[in-house]
């Protein structure tokens, strides 16, 4: 029960981080936001989880698991609430810069204090695990991330009618919620035995490979995910409406692939973390070079839906790897540690993936193949801890 009280706070916390990305352009854009504007409101979250998530996951280690994750949920639901308010405003209501920084303002409180709850979950199910469920463990906390981006799209379409305000305070609520449960229902559990008399800093340089790892992997994601919905205009002559839709499909294609892969398969093959990034690396760069090809958009949904199996063995593989070669009672400062290379990959991943497309329609997924293969590279010929 308290595995599922964990997963169920990465799920919610992902829910309503969706469902802002998905309103806030739009609705910046008819109060009169530009799209710089609104990008620096979406990007600010990413920078502050750089600069807390090492104090988030070191507070996980100290504090426990409980109080970070409910300190996170918090978080959340004080800036939901805020977004939700905003969203009523009407063009004219006030001042551009002012709606703006009210905007930021909101989004900073969950930059600054939601960047521990998915380093908190991590660190939760390997005190849970031992090194053989390891990889099944922490896959579900990705799987419960997927199942959260699934959702929170399903969420804001069914809700945006009724207006912008709707679906974050609907996730607020569902936030709330959640804190309560947890209140009621999660205790924090000792880690186990393997971990607990290990030296808690005997590792620590272990586990930069797995750090250079993540942020090369997710920068190519970054760049990619970036400019899908151009690829797809570019490459099937469509328009923007059917642009939109079309790269939502294959968005989804990807999302429920990788979801599926992170409940079922990783706990049926019990692969270890080197045998699923290998494999992760493998499917990633061959589907980015199929991509590619792009002879219809069917083959576009398939390849990315294979992708999607690849990003989700190589992401189970790095989180329990990284886990697993740290030891010792410090798995939320690891699990920190890794947050902060993928957000600093996600800061800077869709600048180069724009800059890239500039050059060449070709160049994000050229640049995805060459970082799969660069992982591949450092799993062979660099020493990277096969800890399992």
């Amino acid at each position: 029960m308290a595995s599922i009280v964990v997963l169920l706070a990465v799920f919610v916390m992902t829910l309503g981080n969706v469902t802002i990305h998905a309103t806030v352009g739009l609705f910046g854009r008819s109060i009169g936001l530009s799209e710089f504007q609104v990008g620096v409101i979406i990007a600010s979250s990413a920078l502050l989880f750089v600069l807390t998530s090492l104090y988030w996951g070191r507070s996980a280690d100290e504090r426990g698991r409980r109080p970070v994750i409910l300190w996170g949920l918090a978080g959340a639901a004080v800036s939901l609430l805020l977004f939700g308010t905003l969203f009523t405003l009407k063009r004219g209501d006030t001042d551009v810069l002012v709606a703006f920084l009210a905007l930021l303002g909101a989004r900073t409180i969950y930059g600054l204090l939601c960047g521990g709850v998915q380093p908190a979950a991590t660190a939760y199910m390997a005190d849970i695990t031992n090194h053989c469920d390891r990889a099944a463990g922490v896959a579900m906390v990705g799987a419960a991330f997927g199942l959260g981006t699934m959702v929170g799209p399903v969420l804001v379409a069914l809700l945006v009618g009724y207006g912008f305000a709707v679906a974050p305070l609907v996730a607020c609520f569902l936030t709330v919620l959640t804190a309560i449960i947890v209140v009621a229902l999660l205790r924090e559990v000792p880690p186990t035995a393997a971990m607990s008399t290990s030296s808690p800093t005997a590792s620590t340089g272990r586990i930069t490979p797995y750090l250079a790892l993540a942020f090369v992997f997710h920068f190519a994601f970054a760049g990619l995910q970036a400019t899908n919905a151009f690829y797809i205009q570019d490459t099937l002559k469509v328009d923007t409406i059917e642009a939109v839709q079309r790269a939502t499909l294959v968005s989804l294609a990807f999302a429920t692939s990788s979801f599926a892969f992170q409940v079922f398969a990783v706990r049926l093959l019990k692969w270890s973390p080197s045998m699923l990034l290998s494999a992760g690396f493998v499917v990633c760069g061959g589907a980015s070079v199929a991509c590619l090809l792009v002879p219809d958009f069917s083959w576009l949904m398939l390849s990315f839906g294979v992708m999607g199996i690849g990003f989700a063995a190589s992401q189970s593989g790095l989180t329990a790897g990284a886990s697993l070669a740290s030891n010792g009672n410090r798995q939320g400062r690891v699990a920190g540690q890794l947050q902060a290379a993928v957000s600093a990959a996600w800061i800077i991943g869709p600048l180069a993936g724009a800059a890239l497309y500039e050059v060449s329609m070709s160049g994000p997924l050229m640049l995805t193949a060459a970082a799969m293969a660069l992982g591949l590279f450092a799993l062979f010929a660099v020493t990277v801890p096969r800890a399992a």
